[in-house]
């Protein structure tokens, strides 16, 4: 009879190993693939986050490129820069401003821009929606803009709301298919930095003094409400016996001047007097995005007149003397032209502003008359000291006229400027929420 075999202890002991490495493999295994499941959340959360984050710079650069192109010229429906004068303004376009500043909305319009590899796309149409071509095999961020005065109550103004979309989508641009991939909305009140913060209360004004040497002139303020001031001299008064002085009925000539005003004369400098002028000082002034910077060499008129037409309602800085020596009409009573002149005046041709002329030369000014009529309704403003050349008695009736116009400085002060961001208006939440 043969004896049964049994597995020894030893054997028995490396059956229960191998279930143990099977079960640690088992639960490694778990631990991978949880693991591997966080990785995938990580993943996914940073993406998100990524298109989110692309969303709202996008929707800040929408922000940007409406302050941009509002103190800009005139522009195409592609948003581009045009010297076709039957073009409207960015601004023209989609805002519009009462007598008191009000701003208005024209409704309907959204400028929308995508941003692609090559720069941006945008379309601007006056009256239409936008129309752009879908891009291939991009995310193309794409924002779009509109402006609101909904609960505005203070002239100039404006409510800024940028739409920004991580890649093209409806929320951003209706002739998408499909929707985008994070969509981000901020917006910011804008308000009006005038191009004239302080009108003069006189036809010709001037910190210090004012030399009429052979030139007669005709001075003409019938406002009231500046008392009918012809001329306000901080310093010297000379030879006003050739100015021809009308002020408000039954205001007698002589009456209509203040020489020797202390509050002129009392600025320390003509830096501060370009502040009390302007708000501002004059870099900063120079500088703004609304500014149009010349510089002039012989006739100055083509070059103005351009420079004026293509940039309607923004002040025209120029860095020389002015010489005029073919005719010129600038600006309208709507539209007039904010004027800053650094060195002289020379005129030899007929020349109509509608406007407000400011000589901000370091030397004295001198306005030279040579020939032709000059009429400049608005007013006349000199940081120094200004002389009038030319133009003697024989040029009757026609001799440079200056009529204090209260309607054109105000235009300047409500509905010129540039539009810049109010501290603290800034905000990337819903109204209400």
């Amino acid at each position: 009879m043969s004896a049964k075999v049994f597995p020894s202890a030893s054997a028995q002991r490396g059956a229960a190993s191998l279930l143990v490495v099977i079960v640690l493999f088992f639960v490694l295994a778990m631990v991978t693939a949880y693991a591997g499941r966080n990785l995938i959340f990580e993943q996914r959360t940073s993406v998100n986050y990524q298109r989110s984050a692309q969303a709202f710079e996008t929707a800040e650069a929408g922000i940007e490129f409406a302050i941009g192109m509002l103190a800009g010229g005139r522009v195409d429906d592609t948003c581009l820069p045009t010297n076709d004068v039957s073009q409207a303004s960015f601004r023209q376009r989609h805002l519009g401003q009462d007598s008191a500043g009000m701003f208005s909305v024209n409704p309907g319009l959204q400028p929308t821009c995508m941003l692609l590899d090559g720069g941006k796309n945008c379309s601007c149409p006056s009256a239409a929606a936008p129309a752009l071509i879908l891009p291939t095999g991009s995310l193309t961020p794409t924002f779009r803009v509109q402006f609101d005065t909904t609960g505005i109550t203070r002239p100039g103004v404006v409510r800024a709301i940028s739409r920004g979309c991580s890649s093209v989508g409806q929320e951003c641009y209706s002739g998408a298919p499909n929707k985008a991939d994070a969509v981000a909305e901020v917006s910011v009140l804008l308000g009006l930095n005038p191009a004239l913060v302080s009108p003069p209360a006189a036809a010709i004004t001037t910190r210090e003094s004012l030399d009429l040497t052979g030139s007669a002139l005709n001075i003409v303020n019938s406002d009231v409400q500046t008392r009918g001031i012809t001329l306000d001299v901080g310093g010297n008064l000379a030879n006003a016996g050739n100015a021809r002085l009308v002020s408000t009925p039954g205001t007698p000539a002589s009456l209509s001047v203040i020489e020797s005003d202390t509050a002129l004369s009392n600025l320390p400098s003509r830096d501060a007097m370009f502040v009390s002028v302007f708000g501002v000082d004059r870099l900063t002034y120079r500088d703004q995005p609304a500014a149009v910077r010349l510089v002039c060499s012989g006739d100055c008129a083509t070059a103005l007149a351009v420079a004026v037409s293509q940039n309607p309602g923004r002040p025209i800085w120029v860095d020389s003397s002015v010489s005029i020596g073919s005719n010129l009409v600038l600006g309208t009573v709507d539209t007039p032209v904010m004027l800053l002149i650094h060195g002289d005046l020379t005129v030899s041709a007929n020349f109509q502003l509608h406007g407000a002329v400011y000589f901000h030369s370091p030397n004295d000014a001198v306005w030279t008359t040579v020939a032709g009529t000059t009429l400049i309704q608005g007013a006349v403003i000199a940081e120094r000291s200004l002389s009038l050349l030319g133009g003697g008695a024989s040029c009757a009736p026609a001799c440079p006229t200056v009529i204090y116009n209260a309607a054109v400085l105000q235009a300047l002060n409500s509905r010129q400027g540039s539009l810049v961001r109010i501290p603290g208006s800034w905000r990337d939440f819903a109204a209400g929420s």
